[in-house]
C-alpha cells in the first residue's frame, strides 16, 4: 500500500494538470488534488487526536498518582 509520504512526493511532482485532473474510481470520481486535501485533513485530525491521547493519558496518570501517594 501507498504510504501517506510516498503521495505528498509524488503529488509535489505531478505536473499541474494533472493534480486536478478527474480520476475515475467506484463510487465517487475524484482528483488527485482532491486526494492530496482530504489526506492533509486526516494528517491534521490524527496530530490532534495523537496529542489529545498523550494530554488525557498524562492526567490519568497524575490522577493515579494523587490516589495511590
Amino acid at each position: 500500500m501507498l504510504s501517506i509520504h510516498e503521495f505528498y512526493r509524488r503529488f509535489e511532482n505531478m505536473p499541474r494538470e494533472q493534480r486536478y485532473a478527474l480520476i475515475e474510481f467506484s463510487p465517487e470520481p475524484t482528483s488527485f488534488f482532491v486526494l492530496f486535501q482530504q489526506l492533509s485533513e486526516v494528517k491534521k485530525q490524527k496530530a490532534y487526536f495523537e496529542e489529545r491521547e498523550r494530554h488525557l493519558l498524562n492526567q490519568a496518570e497524575q490522577a493515579l498518582r494523587k490516589i495511590n501517594g
